[in-house]
């Protein structure tokens, strides 16, 4: 019997003849192996900042793609955002976002990572996962029954008796409630969402560190040159 050490070896040599005459140019990643990957990590839930409140933003799921005749990798990602006041929920919607980056392989760390990073769309679902007050509901939230006969019925009023400020950032993000638009309150989010998408995928937990036990992954450790996107594929090149 052939010991594994004598067949990886063996494997090793054959693909070193194989990269030297240009046989062996490249290994190819799909789409399939890449969400394998990213599975695993979610859901994954964030805080965002409410002024005077709570927020949170999960990603749930993602899809992911490599247009052909592109060299980028592409997310559609599905979201949520969740806002508290006073442990009510005031507002709740999903989210759809597309991102977009480059992959990258630094040599130094043996680390593939994620460059050019951009958000190219941020759209809001319209489904039940949902919640919107009105002026009236609102202000029922913050202000008991016997205390609601005594305001004038302004937001600013009712949130200033129920939490003892007259936070001007607080009653101008609630102000934005009383319009009635959900749309409205999520552009108001969209530069933290964004900040977010961008700082995790610059974190390490974003960063993919080669095996070296792995054999594919061994052998690009020692004679890998970049990775790109190319004909649909995530292509580890030699």
């Amino acid at each position: 019997m052939v010991s594994q050490s004598i067949k990886t070896s063996f494997r090793l040599f054959l693909a070193k003849c194989l990269i030297h005459f240009k046989r062996l140019t490249h290994v190819d990643y799909s789409v399939d192996d890449i969400s394998r990957l990213i599975q695993p990590h979610l859901p994954l839930s964030l805080p965002i900042s409410v002024p005077k409140g709570e927020g949170r933003f999960t990603l749930s799921k993602a899809s992911i793609s490599m247009p052909l005749n592109s060299n980028h990798i592409q997310a559609e990602v599905l979201g949520g955002i969740e806002v508290t006041y006073l442990a009510n929920p005031i507002y709740r919607a999903h989210v759809v976002l597309v991102v977009q980056a480059k992959p990258h392989y630094d040599h130094s760390i043996k680390n593939v990572l994620l460059t050019d990073l951009r958000i190219t769309d941020i759209n809001m679902l319209n489904d039940e996962y949902s919640i919107l007050k009105d002026t009236s509901s609102l202000i029922n939230l913050f202000v008991p029954s016997p205390v609601l006969s005594m305001v004038t019925g302004t937001m600013k009023t009712a949130f200033s008796i129920m939490t003892g400020t007259t936070a001007s950032e607080a009653n101008s993000y609630l102000q934005m409630y009383l319009s009635g638009s959900k749309q409205k309150v999520l552009d108001y989010h969209k530069p933290q969402i964004e900040n977010i998408i961008v700082e995790l995928a610059a974190s390490e937990d974003m960063q993919y560190n080669l095996d070296i036990d792995n054999f594919e992954e061994s052998l690009f450790i020692q004679y890998g040159k970049e990775v790109i996107v190319e004909d649909g594929h995530l292509r580890f090149k030699f």
